[in-house]
């Protein structure tokens, strides 16, 4: 048997890899059935081929995990060019183990991408991601309130990781998850934050907003990226300015979180379509400024903070 798991959510890669094993080891551990792992960045060929050949006095099955192994390229070609002319025995098993996006231009990742237990593990969504957590929590033994689950989602963004832990932490307090805990006890991502500097800026307070922008930057966030955080609020905020119909309709219709679009909402009624047109105006032009180094960015920042709040 053949699999290839990979993708960037490496949470559930790593959760469909843990299955596998489990399955492997409750079915033939008794047996004498073993798990070998090959690390795949490290090792050779000939290593990889002993695991995947060697066989003692004794046939039992075999579950090979061969991690990192689709970056080296010997023995990812070794191992493409083995399988055209060969199989792996019956009581082998190969897992090729990817944590991210593979190359599927790749000869073996073709092929094994083709297999039936071979899945792709992608991000999810925005709008996906308050499904995950409550899949999540279902997980721990614990249940999350939509609204809860929606609200931690906008706060920790497509971080499967970061979401397994979180829920964990919350579920340690007790078995069922309100909003009020994750208010409580989650520490702001990156889009909380952006929430936070539009609302300075809707308000006038530049204080507020340039400590955000410190607080950003020292966090080591890249000056593009959070400027890209907040272009693309100022543009949900045009977008949903006024717009008509419920938060649930427009986030289907954007394929957003609906606690994304309700926050939003919110946000848009301080602002008037002319502010929000000039506020992107403004972002624009600091996006060259950036890329042109026309300066430290948090001077840059400055001056789009008091071209907006004046």
């Amino acid at each position: 048997m053949l699999i290839l798991i990979h993708g960037e959510d490496t949470y559930s890669s790593h959760q469909y890899l843990q299955k596998l094993i489990d399955t492997f080891q409750k079915k033939h551990a008794q047996s004498g059935g073993v798990v070998e792992v090959f690390d795949g960045e490290e090792g050779t060929w000939e290593q990889l081929a002993a695991h995947l050949t060697a066989t003692g006095l004794f046939s039992s099955k075999k579950l090979v995990i061969a991690k990192g192994m689709l970056d080296n390229k010997e023995v990812r070609d070794a191992l493409a060019d083995f399988l055209e002319a060969h199989e792996v025995g019956a009581d082998a098993s190969l897992v090729v183990y990817h944590a991210g996006i593979s190359d599927k231009r790749l000869k073996l990742v073709s092929k094994l991408a083709k297999e039936q237990y071979s899945k792709e593990f992608a991000l999810p969504s925005e709008r996906e991601m308050p499904g995950v957590i409550q899949k999540i929590a279902a997980e721990l033994g614990a249940s999350i309130e939509p609204r809860a689950a929606a609200m931690l989602a906008s706060m920790i963004g497509a971080n499967t990781w970061r979401a397994r832990n979180e829920v964990a932490k919350l579920a340690s307090l007790g078995d069922s998850i309100t909003a009020d805990m994750v208010e409580r006890m989650v520490h702001a991502s990156s889009q909380e934050n952006i929430w936070k500097f539009v609302d300075a800026l809707s308000s006038g307070d530049r204080k507020t907003a340039l400590s955000l922008v410190d607080a950003q930057l020292e966090a080591s966030e890249a000056p593009q990226q959070f400027l890209g955080m907040i272009i693309r609020q100022t543009r949900l905020l045009l977008a949903l300015h006024g717009a008509e119909g419920s938060d649930a309709h427009l986030a289907s219709e954007l394929k957003l979180n609906p606690y994304v679009v309700q926050k939003t909402r919110s946000q848009s009624t301080r602002f008037t379509v002319t502010r929000l047109t000039g506020m992107y105006h403004a972002l624009a032009r600091l996006d060259r400024a950036l890329k042109e180094s026309r300066g430290e960015p948090r001077l840059l920042f400055t001056v789009l903070v008091d071209s907006i709040v004046r």
